[in-house]
């Protein structure tokens, strides 16, 4: 393990960041958490190590606002790569990417992103779709929330928690490259609504979120179920 690196985590507050900081306790770590309020005033430090966090995982909002996303997704990863001081980059994207053929603003400006990312030393890291403490957007929360989805109810997913993902990042910050996180299996959002009894109106394209070239140790998606259970008793 890496000990008392000066890591900063882009995105602090969010979803993913938020996860990563709390989980940095049980590690030996100078974390600083950057948020939009002190993101100005951190980009004169010097760190070992910027995971940044803070692309939009909004896909949906993506498709209705392309531009808004590229400058949340590409203007803000390059501003990171080209204007602060760092050793190595972690750049949080999307298994979305894989399909090579997608025309999809939130693909093509993850995609973009990448490619800035590999500036200096990085690790890039593809995502399935995250559920955890704090989830609050996506299909797997509208499908809970009994909101309309935006997607083809069989859509499947490869889900990952977040505090899993948290603790092999902070597990991991040695390795470079691209990575793939997910689980092991997956699971279609009719699966769910179906053993939940959830109603359901939705529209939208077939979306399949996973990939063969995950990383070695990864979870099943059998461990939603709990997350499942406990959202649906705290409604």
């Amino acid at each position: 393990m890496i000990s008392m690196q000066k890591i900063g985590i882009i995105g602090a507050k969010g979803f993913l960041g938020s996860a990563i900081c709390k989980k940095s306790k049980d590690f030996d770590f100078n974390i600083i958490e950057i948020t939009r309020e002190n993101y100005e005033k951190n980009k004169s430090e010097n760190f070992d190590i910027l995971i940044n966090t803070a692309t939009p995982s909004k896909k949906y909002w993506a498709s209705k606002n392309p531009y808004d996303d590229f400058n949340q997704t590409v203007k803000l990863t390059a501003d990171i790569a080209y204007n602060w001081n760092y050793k190595k980059l972690i750049q949080i994207s999307s298994m979305s990417v894989n399909d090579s053929a997608s025309k999809h603003p939130y693909a093509l400006n993850k995609k973009a992103a990448e490619i800035i990312t590999n500036y200096k030393t990085s690790m890039i890291i593809r995502l399935s779709n995250l559920y955890g403490v704090g989830l609050t957007k996506g299909p797997l929360y509208d499908l809970l929330s009994s909101q309309k989805i935006f997607v083809d109810i069989d859509s499947e997913y490869s889900f990952i928690n977040t505090d899993f993902v948290a603790e092999w990042i902070l597990n991991n910050l040695n390795k470079t490259g691209l990575v793939q996180l997910g689980a092991i299996d997956t699971i279609s959002l009719r699966e769910i609504a179906n053993k939940m009894n959830l109603d359901v109106t939705w529209e939208g394209q077939l979306e399949q979120i996973y990939s063969k070239d995950i990383e070695e140790g990864m979870p099943s998606c059998k461990e939603i179920w709990k997350f499942i259970n406990d959202f649906n008793i705290k409604k």
